[in-house]
């Protein structure tokens, strides 16, 4: 809506007193809260709209949440009927918007291109009415300008990225460029020398994408960085709520340079390229955050492809409720795995959360009387309370080898990365009949299925029903983003799809994705587990001993779990998610 809100016509810098009036006149702040901001900001030389936003307003869709500066930033260009613009890097051209003008230029101006078409370039600013340089700047690009409303913190933070990242391309490409005959320099010599390089962060610029790359990785939430190389250039994907988007592409050269400063940041060999290797990397970024990086790399047509997956700390301090147990099944699993002796199973495919929960799970039970000793391949999610071993193959130190290890460790709880095959299982059946617990992962796609797969592995029935005590398989799906997901009707078809074979009653609505400035387009934001919880019990120990059959596992457990697709079910009628989403992770 617009306001009724009285502008002086001339050109200007927008004014606290007038931005407050809007949300005053919009009822986002009461008389109080005007008086108060306003008195607060004459100091102040933030722009008004980072005052406003610094002030806490809360969202009148949801009073218990505050408005973000993209959230003022866009109500305030829909009260002066303009158009707001969400600044993307992701849909940014950044080389030919930083080719366009100069850095001083538009950082003198505050204002940064967006969008170049052919008779038009499209400008962001957070000063609307300040207009002065558009025929200065159309004359010089000779093309029109359009102008559109963004976040003013967004804008500046771009700038010094947009053209910080273009200046290191631009300076590594000289330093590729040619020797002193005029000839292509040699990357592997060039970047063969580990110290050198390091050093070499104002020289060749690479420090500086790399930087950058991290920096942009974690703002974007991403948990996997990739970098592809193709036909003489090397395309950088994020994968974001489990989903891979295009990033940005650099040339051949530069993406060579850009993959051997990060293998030397991996500890990898950087002359080593017929291999796959794998590596770490700890790494701070702004605003004192660490995170973790495990890097991987393999051999592929046009080169040496890199993924980088990102862990932070954070997800070391996650417990039960924010994996996703809630109600009875939170005590039941608490129950499960404070039991002295035992296994308990996790399944799922990889990416799945199956690593976070079994963490979550032991961070439950440590405590100062418990030893916990973990093998992983490789170590995710460090932590203080556990002894963690990390799984090498090439001097044959495998899962079952590490419990044949720890069980010289005097453990209470064993956490064991993966069982596949049936070494492995025999061990960790073992030891779980000598008074340990046991921990492990199973890649089925149901809990039931695992039983199945221990049987396929070699483990005798009555071993399964001695020592199994549950077993949980979940999945992730993305969350549907509050501030744009739609009502609609709910799909009749889509429902029983979902629901067979069980009948569930319908919800008149659900919610569908849309997308907007806050999910970037996506209509999601976040992921949330979905899962089904078995508990051995005596009927399902019986079927096991006869035969083991999953559909006569199915039947014995009928009514006595909540399936996973009915748990997202539940979760889609309290519109956190969507159909389409449920149905395609779990089939």
């Amino acid at each position: 809506m617009a306001l009724k809100v009285n502008f002086n016509k001339m050109s200007r810098k927008v004014s606290l007193e007038e931005v407050l009036d809007l949300f005053y006149e919009a009822q986002f702040i009461n008389e109080i809260e005007r008086e108060s901001i306003k008195k607060k900001g004459i100091l102040s030389k933030k722009h008004p709209l980072i005052t406003l936003y610094e002030s806490n307003i809360k969202d009148r869709r949801n009073p218990a949440v505050t408005i973000d500066l993209e959230g003022v930033t866009r109500c305030y260009a829909t009260f002066i009927q303009m158009d707001y613009y969400h600044i993307d890097p992701m849909k940014i051209d950044i080389e030919k918007v930083t080719k366009l003008l100069p850095k001083a230029y538009v950082k003198r101006l505050g204002v940064l291109p967006v969008l170049i078409e052919d008779e038009a370039v499209t400008f962001a600013t957070c000063e609307p009415f300040w207009l002065d340089w558009i025929g200065e700047v159309e004359r010089s690009i000779k093309k029109k300008v359009k102008v559109v409303v963004s976040n003013p913190a967004a804008i500046n933070t771009s700038m010094e990225d947009f053209y910080t990242v273009q200046k290191a391309i631009k300076n590594l490409g000289r330093s590729l460029g040619s020797d002193d005959d005029g000839r292509k320099q040699d990357i592997d010599k060039l970047l063969g020398q580990k110290n050198q390089l390091i050093n070499a962060r104002d020289e060749s610029g690479i420090s500086g994408i790399v930087d950058w790359l991290f920096q942009f990785a974690y703002d974007e939430r991403a948990t996997d960085i990739h970098l592809e190389p193709k036909s003489g250039q090397g395309k950088v994907r994020f994968r974001v709520d489990g989903r891979l988007r295009d990033v940005y592409r650099f040339e051949g050269e530069i993406f060579l340079s850009v993959l051997s400063r990060l293998k030397i940041l991996s500890d990898m060999k950087v002359d080593e390229k017929r291999k796959p290797q794998d590596g770490r990397i700890k790494r701070s970024l702004e605003g004192d955050r660490v995170v973790e990086i495990r890097s991987s790399t393999i051999p592929t047509h046009y080169g040496e492809k890199l993924v980088m997956r990102i862990f932070d700390p954070k997800m070391a301090d996650s417990d039960l409720q924010a994996v996703g147990f809630e109600g009875k099944d939170l005590e039941t699993w608490k129950n499960i795995i404070g039991q002295s002796y035992g296994m308990v199973l996790v399944t799922g495919p990889t990416g799945s959360g199956k690593s976070t929960t079994l963490h979550a799970s032991l961070k439950e039970i440590a405590k100062p009387d418990v030893n916990i000793c973990t093998a992983e391949d490789p170590v995710e999610i460090i932590n203080d309370n556990f002894n963690q071993m990390q799984i090498n193959h090439s001097i044959d130190l495998t899962f079952a080898e590490a419990i044949r290890s720890f069980m010289r460790q005097d453990p209470d709880v064993i956490m064991v990365g993966e069982i596949r095959d049936k070494d492995t299982s025999e061990m960790a059946i073992q030891a779980s009949l000598t008074g340990h617990m046991v921990f492990s992962t199973l890649h089925t796609n149901d809990a039931l299925s695992s039983i199945t797969r221990l049987v396929d592995l070699g483990v005798a029935p009555h071993l399964i029903n001695a020592s199994l005590k549950g077993v949980m398989a979940q999945r992730l799906v993305r969350v549907l983003c509050p501030y744009c997901k739609k009502k609609e009707k709910t799909s009749e078809h889509l429902w029983k799809t979902l629901c067979a074979p069980y009948k569930v009653k319908m919800p008149e609505h659900t919610y569908s994705p849309v997308g907007c400035t806050d999910c970037k387009d996506t209509g999601y934001k976040g992921r949330l587990s979905i899962y089904e919880l078995v508990v051995m019990n005596d009927s399902l120990r019986a079927i096991i001993n006869k035969k083991v059959e999953l559909v006569d596992l199915i039947k014995a457990m009928q009514g006595k779990y909540t399936p996973m697709n009915i748990h997202g079910a539940k979760k889609i009628a309290s519109g956190l998610t969507d159909i389409e989403e449920v149905l395609r992770v779990i089939i």
